[in-house]
């Protein structure tokens, strides 16, 4: 009887288990997936639809990677929507979203599976709240389907290597591949471990007097090679130029290395991110000493990416979220790390529901520590900008300095009189990089909607980047052309705000667009030194 009891309350404490996990892939699908229909596109998020619209073949785009890199797969799909069906922000955005949440799922179901319930909750939750993955799954980059990848190609050869079976073996070949073809800065860490097998492998045949222990493992290495080789490899060589521009220009700094762990933890204290390195070591060495061939392959692939940025030296990477860009993969092991340590210490502690209570505290420290608060404020457009993304420290984030020294107009207090969310503004003045778009500190004072108002027709000769031309199959839903009444009528505008006085942020000038406006639209309901507002609800 006593047996079967403690049979029932283990299969409940299960149930519950799974249900808390189920509960944190659900919360990280709602953090990735909320507000993504307002986001305008920003920054590199306009590389692929700038080659695009400078009318590349898809042969053109399919040998070369450009000045201002773009994914080749990412811009022949947008190539192709935009030719044949047409496409908006959500569409370009959708394969990135899926990526992310599969990743949260994914991980749920492996660490659950390797590590045991708890550890799937812990890790589950932290990888659910992780700002750096959320923004990369709700941005137009192909990093947030490199980091799933190359987490699905470093466990698929784990797992065959323990237990040889074909399909794990080409899983991992498929996620080798199609990784470095969507951005190649992740090569070191899917193809240094299929190497590290084809060189064990090798070892081993030639001790036991054979030429080769596994033919699939040769066969799947060599069409990895290859076909990397022919997609990703070669465009890079007929770009060496514009590859040479950004190279051999920075280096990491100590910097560097501090700030990438608030980056990567996702909080805004510099003492709070190393402390949670105490965890991240525990948890580490744990999982060294359940999964070492895991540690291994990770930690081979790490170690080559590490030596490819000392020897490439790419461009921005002594900033910490460039550099932590360029090992994104590091991420979902360290979280993994950091749950378990967690997890560790609420064992350690020894009483009912201390495990419960361990994982409770670390996620509301790391949510109260992280923008996580910011982005959830409704409405938000500008959840990718820089001014929550460049560095999770205000202190060492440029455009937050940048924005706050320049003065607040009273329009923007007068319209945070009405409902939030009850005016439609397209405003104009900016251009496509975060460092110009200043509506993100004016929105948390009016809560109303924005878009993007193109100048595109209207004023300013071209070309227009950040703009797209009607036609062009980019159906972009949080821009609006100023140069045509009816789109603006079809996007319920109430206001056009053309911003002045932008000086230092790379922006052309817009008055003359102002006056063109004045002519065709009358006088302005208001009008001070830093912007100019039309009525549009005649």
């Amino acid at each position: 009887m006593e047996t079967g009891a403690r049979q029932m309350m283990r299969d409940c404490a299960s149930r519950m288990l799974l249900v808390l996990t189920l509960g944190a892939v659900g919360l990280g699908a709602y953090l990735r997936l909320q507000q993504i229909e307002l986001q305008w596109l920003t920054d590199d998020e306009w590389h692929a639809v700038h080659k695009i619209l400078s009318g590349a073949t898809y042969l053109e785009i399919a040998r070369s990677v450009g000045g201002a890199d773009f994914s080749i797969p990412q811009t022949l799909a947008y190539k192709w929507l935009a030719g044949h069906v047409g496409i908006d922000e959500l569409g370009m955005r959708l394969p990135m979203l899926a990526g992310g949440i599969l990743l949260v799922a994914g991980a749920a179901w492996w660490v659950w599976r390797v590590f045991g319930a708890w550890a799937a909750l812990y890790c589950t939750t932290l990888l659910a709240i992780s700002p750096l993955l959320i923004a990369f799954s709700r941005t137009a980059r192909p990093y947030a389907l490199t980091v799933l990848l190359a987490c699905v190609t470093v466990l698929a050869l784990a797992e065959w290597r323990r237990a040889p079976r074909g399909g794990l073996l080409w899983l991992a070949g498929l996620g080798a591949f199609f990784a470095c073809w969507l951005h190649m800065a992740v090569a070191p860490f899917v193809v240094v471990p299929i190497a590290a097998l084809v060189v064990e492998n090798c070892w081993q045949a030639w001790r036991q007097r054979r030429w080769c222990l596994s033919v699939p493992l040769l066969a799947m290495a060599a069409a990895v090679a290859v076909g990397v080789g022919l997609a990703a490899v070669l465009p890079m060589l007929l770009s060496r130029g514009a590859l040479a521009s950004r190279m051999g220009a920075d280096l990491p700094t100590l910097e560097t290395y501090l700030g990438v762990w608030s980056i990567w933890f996702g909080v805004s204290s510099n003492g709070l991110a190393l402390a949670l390195l105490v965890p991240a070591c525990v948890g580490a060495v744990e999982c060294w000493r359940r999964r070492p061939d895991v540690m291994v392959l990770f930690g081979l692939g790490l170690t080559c990416a590490m030596v490819g940025i000392y020897a490439s030296r790419p461009a921005w990477v002594h900033n910490p979220l460039t550099f932590g860009r360029y090992l994104l993969p590091v991420l979902p092991f360290l979280l993994l790390w950091v749950a378990l340590g967690g997890l560790r210490l609420g064992g350690a502690l020894g009483w009912p529901g201390a495990r419960l209570a361990v994982l409770g505290v670390l996620a509301a420290v790391l949510f109260v520590n992280a923008p996580t608060r910011d982005l959830l404020m409704r409405p938000n457009n500008f959840t990718l900008n820089y001014w929550y993304q460049f560095d999770y420290r205000p202190e060492y984030n440029p455009v937050r300095r940048l924005f706050e020294a320049f003065p607040e107009s009273p329009f923007w207090r007068r319209l945070g009189e009405f409902e939030p969310q009850s005016k439609r503004i397209a405003v104009a003045g900016h251009g496509l990089e975060s460092y110009s778009q200043l509506d993100v500190r004016w929105q948390p004072i009016h809560r109303q909607i924005v878009l993007n108002g193109q100048r595109m027709g209207l004023c300013d000769p071209p070309p227009y980047w950040g703009e797209v031309p009607e036609g062009s199959g980019f159906e972009l839903r949080n821009a609006v052309s100023l140069a045509s009444v009816a789109a603006m009528r079809a996007a319920s505008l109430d206001y056009v705000v053309f911003k002045r006085n932008t000086s230092g942020m790379n922006v052309p000038d817009i008055e003359p667009c102002i006056a063109r406006f004045r002519e065709i639209h009358g006088v302005p309901a208001y009008e001070d030194a830093f912007l100019v507002a039309f009525d549009m609800k005649y």
